[in-house]
């Protein structure tokens, strides 16, 4: 029973933190992508930092909330170690990370617009 229990939390942990770094990364690209607007002079220097003050806090949130997920997952509860705890972590990890890898040609697209 508590292998079960291991394994499922292993599930949510690996959903919880997928989605977090999807999140950053999101931020990331998106700050990158305001940049390049930049330099190419398709958006002002205004559009930029209201671009930036838009995405920097969630990409610097998700990002140290990803670290407090891993930080909580494995020193404090210790889980992480057993296979049956990696496997759920990947089961739950993988269909997050998949939807955004199918849907990021769009969302990389629509950085772009100015």
């Amino acid at each position: 029973m508590k292998s079960l229990l291991v394994f499922f939390a292993a599930v949510l942990a690996g959903l919880i933190s997928a989605d977090m770094f999807v999140r950053s990364w999101h931020g990331f690209l998106e700050c990158a992508a305001s940049f390049v607007l930049l330099v190419q002079k398709k958006i002002s220097s205004q559009v930029f930092f209201y671009r930036l003050m838009r995405s920097v806090p969630f990409t610097i949130l998700f990002l140290l909330l990803l670290i407090l997920c891993f930080k909580v997952y494995s020193s404090v509860l210790g889980y992480g170690r057993e296979e049956l705890e990696q496997l759920g972590y990947f089961i739950g990890a993988v269909p997050r990370t998949g939807y955004y890898l199918v849907s990021a040609g769009r969302m990389i697209d629509a950085m772009f617009k100015p």
